[in-house]
């Protein structure tokens, strides 16, 4: 399926231009309402088939480049699909609930994932069947719970590069901490929600199963697509025993450097001497003489204000880390590009 088999009639039947009724309508929807019969709204799917497929090459070029798109979608009649959604296309997803700290309390909740990863590694060895009953039977339940919050996350390194929502009244919190964290936000829009604050919507029944469908199995393709292209152009890497590819990738036009390295496939031997100069080897040997400060080089080529300009603030973080940068996280950007290129010169 591509976008242009997208028809005003296929909308219609699957009940797409419902919205809610007029007491619970949201005045920022105004422009995406068609007409109001039996005091309920009714969508204009002309705006709705338009913003599929914006959407549609939104996430075909966010997934060619190897960024990540987190979906989140934890009512009844979504959670389903976003497991469909999240395990065809190799992207983190949660469908059960959105637990609060996921993405501005990171490293906190990577603490119950590590311990998840380790229970499976011990069922896959066979250790629990050297245990006695009632334990295994007790590490069992805990594995269980703990694979119902963040199954869907766990092979996830790090902050994910864009947030997919299918309810933004239903999923507010999971909406706050990804703005909080400057990461886009994409979802589904019906007529009772405000679409303000978010990069880009689809307005849309978001209470019917067969649009929620519709729509993730679209987006699945889209994503694919784009994981197909970048594996022609030789971007992607697919390690044994991972459910998604591993994107390596280097986007020139906005400078947007993302990599995902794991142990067997790059590593970096850093080597240390304080005395008057600061050496760095890597696999191509680059050295890097320093007095006060330590002057990185990506790829040959230096970084200005306005390529640092162009990542967001959970990139700049990540960029600092890998390279040893001293900032503060606390700051704004501004004040954290201005750090990193303190440290450049």
């Amino acid at each position: 399926m591509s976008k242009l088999d997208i028809s005003i009639e296929q909308l219609f039947e699957l009940g797409a231009h419902f919205g809610h009724r007029k007491r619970f309508w949201n005045p920022h929807m105004e422009e995406y309402i068609f007409c109001e019969k039996n005091n309920i709204h009714i969508i204009d799917l002309y705006k709705t088939q338009e913003k599929i497929a914006e959407l549609y090459e939104v996430f075909r070029n966010q997934s060619s480049v190897g960024n990540k798109i987190m979906i989140v979608g934890t009512k009844r009649v979504a959670s389903t699909y976003v497991a469909d959604f999240g395990q065809k296309t190799g992207m983190p997803y949660i469908s059960h609930r959105w637990l609060g700290g996921m993405l501005t309390n990171w490293k906190t909740i990577k603490v119950p994932i590590n311990k998840l990863l380790e229970y499976e590694e011990n069922k896959a060895s066979g250790e629990l069947d050297n245990m006695i009953k009632k334990e295994a039977v007790m590490l069992e339940k805990e594995m269980k719970k703990l694979a119902l919050n963040f199954d869907g996350v766990k092979d996830m390194k790090g902050l994910p590069d864009a947030l997919f929502v299918v309810d933004v009244e239903n999923e507010k919190i999971a909406v706050q901490e990804a703005l909080k964290m400057e990461i886009p936000v994409y979802g589904l829009v019906d007529t009772n929600s405000n679409p303000k604050n978010l990069t880009n919507f689809i307005p849309i029944n978001d209470d019917s199963s067969r649009t929620i469908k519709f729509v993730l199995d679209l987006l699945s393709e889209a994503i694919l697509e784009g994981q197909d292209s970048a594996r022609k152009q030789g971007l992607v890497q697919k390690l044994d025993g991972d459910k998604g590819p591993k994107v390596f990738s280097l986007n020139t036009s906005t400078k947007k450097v993302s990599v995902e390295a794991t142990k067997e496939e790059t590593k970096v031997e850093t080597k240390v001497e304080t005395k008057e100069e600061t050496k760095v080897e890597t696999k191509e040997e680059t050295k890097v003489e320093t007095k006060e400060e330590t002057k990185v080089e990506a790829k040959e080529e230096k970084l200005s204000e306005a390529d640092l300009n162009k990542f967001t603030k959970v990139q700049l973080v990540e960029f600092a880390e890998k390279n040893n940068f001293k900032i503060k996280k606390s700051d704004k950007k501004a004040l954290i590009v201005n750090d990193i290129l303190s440290q450049l010169k």
